[in-house]
This record gives structure tokens, sequence and C-alpha cells, in this order.
């Protein structure tokens, strides 16, 4: 069920919390906070807790700076986080409410469009370690979700791409009524985004803790989190959507060797992919990768283990993938 952001309001009045801490980065707080103080002036007062922008402040440094400003502050276990942003914050917010106290409650409020339709649905949490993505993490199923379609008009073009890709990613899992309308559209709407939110939502009531059918969701991770892996251990950023845009191209690639996926689908999905974002050649840097896709979280007794595809909507599990697969596949 979708709530919204004026619902935020009514369940913070209903649930008095001792403090409540509002978690931002610099972008957030400037052009998200307004936003929400419009809506839900019960937040007013509340506890700021600002980070950095970007990948950075997933760490275990974030992690414990921010709880020992809470304990400083007299935090207890009827404190709240809201968590005010996007994918980072929401990974973030819900990983530290998961583990103070043995826990607190979790409040997510997404503003872009990558975490409206992906990071903030689901109870993943996570923080990076040494490069590696999502290293450390927790289910933490107590999150709530409110949306609000507005903060979406804060968000540069770029960054509407970036959550475009998490769309693509449920239509090619699970809806090809849904992939053709974005192909031939180009653009996102409230209907296509709640469709996601939903496929999602649905997909993990199914399997809370992805121990089958969940995995799914994991359709162009493998190769887009090595991805933005190597591109962190650079010292550079490419963002999680245009990273997963690379690792759909490829897994539609090995899909097509295979798992027989239908060549003119290959080639149209491809052909998206490339004019819209964009993609690398992997091979000068596989030797970079290869190790980052080895210590995958969903690979299993030294397997690395990829979601292909049988055809639009028809994705296949744990398909063990080797080094020479990689090699043979190009742009």
């Amino acid at each position: 069920m979708i709530k919204y952001l004026n619902d935020c309001r009514e369940y913070l009045q209903n649930n008095k919390f001792s403090k409540i801490y509002l978690l931002v980065d610099e972008n957030t707080e400037k052009y998200c906070l307004p936003i929400l103080v419009e809506q839900v002036e019960d937040i007013v007062g509340c506890c700021l807790l600002e980070v950095k922008a970007g990948e950075d402040s997933k760490s275990i440094k974030v992690v414990e700076d921010l709880c020992r400003t809470m304990i400083e502050d007299g935090a207890d276990r009827n404190s709240a986080i809201i968590s005010l942003g996007g994918g980072v914050i929401t990974d973030l917010g819900g990983f530290v409410s998961s583990i103070f106290k043995r826990g607190i409650q979790n409040i997510n409020i997404p503003t872009t469009l990558l975490a409206m339709v992906d990071a903030s649905v689901g109870g993943k949490t996570g923080i990076n370690l040494d490069g590696y993505k999502n290293q450390i993490g927790t289910f933490n199923f107590s999150s709530l979700v409110f949306y609000d379609y507005k903060f979406l008009d804060t968000l540069a073009p770029l960054q509407i791409l970036n959550g475009m890709a998490e769309m693509i990613k449920i239509a090619l899992i699970k809806d090809e009524l849904l992939w053709d309308k974005m192909q031939k559209n180009e653009v996102y709407d409230k209907q296509m985004i709640e469709h996601c939110i939903n496929h999602k939502q649905q997909i993990v009531d199914d399997d809370k803790t992805e121990q089958g059918q969940r995995k799914i969701l994991n359709f162009g991770h493998t190769i887009g989190h090595a991805i933005e892996s190597m591109y962190l251990t650079h010292h550079q950023e490419m963002l999680h959507g245009e990273a997963v845009a690379n690792g759909m191209f490829y897994a539609i690639k090995l899909s097509e060797n295979k798992q027989d996926f239908p060549h003119g689908k290959a080639k149209l999905i491809c052909d998206y992919l490339q004019k819209t974002y964009n993609i690398i050649d992997i091979k000068p840097h596989l030797n970079e990768i290869y190790p980052f896709l080895v210590a995958d979280k969903k690979n299993k007794d030294g397997h690395n283990l990829f979601v292909l595809l049988k055809d639009i909507a028809n994705p296949i599990i744990d398909c063990p993938i080797v080094y020479d697969d990689l090699l043979n596949i190009s742009l």
C-alpha cells in the first residue's frame, strides 16, 4: 500500500516518539526539507543529522558518528529516524535504525526516483566496506515509506535517468507491457512509478529475506555493483542507475548466449540502453572488475550467480557465470 506524506503527519501524531532524528545530506536539506516541513509541520524542532552526499557516507565511520551523536543527545529505544533522501540516505538511515539500541523506528521519505522505486522499498539496508558495495547490512522490515512526488521536481535530468534504470529493471523482469510503454514514451509518469513500487512490494512480500524469487530484483546488479566498486577504488563515482544499466546490458548479452533470449528483443533492449546511458566496454577492465564479482553477496560455493532472462518477464535466478563467459561478450 502506497502511503503519502500527509499520512506521515498523522503517523507522527499518533506515535509519541521520545526523539525524532532527521537524516539528510546537504542537497536534501536545501531542496527537500522545505517541502517536508510544509507537509509535516511536526518535524520542526527535531534533531538534524547531516552527512555528505554520495557513496562515501555509506561507511562504518559515518555509522559510528551518527550513533555517537544520538547517544550524546540522549536517544532511547523510543526514538525514530526519518531518512529524507535518495538511496544512500535510505540505506544508511535504515541500517543505523536497525542496529541502534538493537532497533528503533525508521521512516523512509524517498526524494529521488531511484529511492522511490527501489532503495526505500523492501527493508534492505547496507553500507560499503573497502570499496565493496553493501557488504554490511540488515533487513529492516519495521521501515515505513511515505511518498511525495513534489520531490521529483527538485531533481536534475541525470537523476531522473538514474531512477529510470531501476524502473527498466522491474519492467524487464516482471512487466513486458510496462517495458513497451517505457521504450516508446521515454518518460516516466506517476502511474508507471506506482506500477514499479507495487511490483517490487509484491516480490518482497512473497520472499522477504531473498531465499528464492526475490533474487530476480538483482537483475543487472551483479556487474552493476562491480562497476560501481571499480569506480570507487579510483575515487570516482558512477551513479547507481547508470551502473545497473550497464549490468542489464551485459546480462541481456549473457541471456542471449546462455538462455536463448530472443535476439530481436535483445537488440532492442541493448540499443535502448546504449542510447540512454553510457555503456562502457568491460573487457579492458575485466581483471579489475572480476574480483568484485567474486565478492558479490549473491554468490554461493564459489560460483558467480547471475539473474538472466529467458524472455522479458521470465527471469532465471542463480545462473553460474565464469570469467570466460564475460570475456566472450562485447559491445
